[in-house]
């Protein structure tokens, strides 16, 4: 379960990569997402519950990015290019949550207030301090 949520992370943030980077189709490619799989069970067992931050569900579930990122989503080390994403900008959603989220918000000119309520956002918000303490080992 957590390597194909893991492997929905690498594919959103290439189709991203492509997006923020002009849609030349080569720039996803041989990005490094800097997310593990300890990252990956620590988000949805800990910091979710296992259930979708937006309905409580727990079919299907995959992390995706929460904002829409400001510019460019690639960082460049030499020949090495890594996603900017950062562990706390992850949300647990279902597949049909996340993709509809992808299309409207991450590729699309929704803002998160235009989508959700502001309980949902401080919801999110309250989560993502939870992740801040495990990135910084709290």
């Amino acid at each position: 379960m957590y390597d194909g949520i893991l492997a929905f992370v690498q594919s959103t943030e290439e189709k991203l990569a492509r997006a923020t980077e002009g849609g030349s189709s080569d720039v996803g490619l041989g990005l490094k997402v800097p997310v593990t799989q300890r990252d990956v069970e620590f988000l949805v067992e800990e910091a979710y519950k296992g259930r979708s931050v937006i309905s409580g569900s727990t079919h299907k579930m995959v992390l995706v990015r929460w904002g829409k990122p400001a510019g460019s989503t690639v960082v460049r080390f030499g020949e090495q290019k890594s996603s900017n994403l950062r562990t706390r900008e992850l949300v647990l959603m279902n597949k049909e949550e996340a993709t509809r989220h992808i299309k409207e918000v991450l590729q699309g000119d929704k803002t998160l207030q235009d989508l959700y309520s502001t309980e949902m956002i401080e919801k999110v918000e309250a989560r993502q301090r939870v992740v801040d303490g495990y990135e910084w080992g709290w």
